[in-house]
């Protein structure tokens, strides 16, 4: 087998002789040669045919023997095909797990801040949740119905908020002593049983009852709702419905939290 230079098309018989003599002489390997041996061709779609038939792409996965031309390619292919994490050297049992571990704070850190408080958060789900329960104590003032108002302003198109006509905020239960039916405390709309009345309160406090306020953009095929924005930022997070990446929801979660732009998942 012989390496080729490109510039004089000297041959040499190993690719360090070859290598040396181009460091001399300043020469260059020819244009299309493949990445792993030393055949060379005229066209470029010549040199990627015989690697694609060949497997001599340059980037080999840690697992198989498959090869592929970017590190990118290499990498997609590690995770969506093995579950591999080539960072943490570790395989995982099924692509949601994998998927769950590279946005976990182990990769992604914590990159978005809440625009009052300054607190940090991994997901758009967690500063979402943050805000939508009044835990900021920097704004106290928010709430589940607060942040809906806000994202109505920002996506006036209803790309992902429902549009109410008619809604003035979410309706408030409040759960008495009234709710005991002899045996328990029960939910007067689910009929859920609790032993302990403050376990009432909590449920019909919680978005469990309330209206749906948002939905999948991607209406047609998943058509999913949700009563809270950070349920849809879940969704959306998870990649489940294939509408967006992880990494368009958190951007999409910054234009909401700042300056006057409308919100896209692009």
């Amino acid at each position: 087998m012989a390496w080729t230079c490109g510039t004089c098309w000297r041959g040499f018989s190993t690719a360090r002789a070859r290598e040396q003599h181009m460091y001399a002489l300043d020469h260059s390997i020819p244009q299309h040669e493949c990445d792993r041996c030393s055949s060379y061709f005229g066209t470029r779609s010549a040199v990627v045919n015989h690697m694609n038939t060949k497997n001599h792409w340059h980037y080999e996965c840690s697992i198989c023997n498959e090869t592929w031309p970017t590190i990118e390619q290499r990498t997609d292919h590690e995770i969506s095909d093995h579950y591999y994490c080539a960072d943490c050297e570790r395989l995982f049992n099924s692509y949601n797990n994998i998927k769950m571990h590279l946005n976990s704070r182990v990769h992604r850190g914590k990159n978005l801040a809440c625009p009052f408080c300054k607190q940090n958060y991994t997901t758009a789900t967690g500063l979402a949740h943050h805000l939508e329960r009044g835990a900021c104590p920097k704004a106290p003032f928010l709430d589940q119905d607060e942040v809906y108002r806000l994202v109505r302003r920002k996506d006036p198109s209803g790309l992902f908020s429902k549009n109410l006509i008619g809604w003035e905020g979410s309706e408030k239960y409040k759960a008495t002593a009234l709710a005991w039916n002899g045996r328990a405390y029960e939910c007067f709309i689910c009929h859920r049983q609790f032993s302990q009345l403050h376990s009432l309160d909590q449920h019909v406090s919680s978005p469990t009852h309330q209206q749906n306020l948002y939905h999948c953009p991607k209406r047609n095929t998943c058509g999913r709702e949700f009563t809270t924005l950070a349920a849809l930022m879940s969704h959306l997070e998870s990649e489940s419905c294939g509408y967006t990446k992880f990494e368009n929801v958190q951007r999409a979660t910054r234009s909401i939290m700042s300056g006057d732009r409308l919100i896209t998942f692009n």
